[in-house]
């Protein structure tokens, strides 16, 4: 299915996680929060480039925020901003 999905066979899957130390490439967790507890591939909506695996937390906060480089930025500017 990956393939199908994302054009990267089982093997470079592999290779991708290993690369990132079986973690999540935003949170590190290794636990694999979110839907199905289990790794997601995360790719570039425009471009359909998997960028790496993430977990599903991380992968719907990408979505959620239109993959926006400025309003994730804003989002942690605002996050230490406020912190109290």
């Amino acid at each position: 299915m990956r393939s199908y999905l994302y054009g990267i066979t089982e093997e470079e899957y592999v290779v991708m996680l290993e690369a990132q130390g079986h973690a999540c490439a935003i949170c590190g967790s290794k636990e694999w929060p979110g839907k199905d507890n289990r790794p997601h591939v995360d790719h570039c909506h425009s471009t359909g480039r998997v960028r790496g695996i993430l977990c599903g937390r991380c992968n719907v906060a990408l979505g959620l925020m239109d993959d926006d480089a400025g309003r994730l930025r804003t989002a942690a500017e605002y996050l230490e901003r406020e912190r109290r």
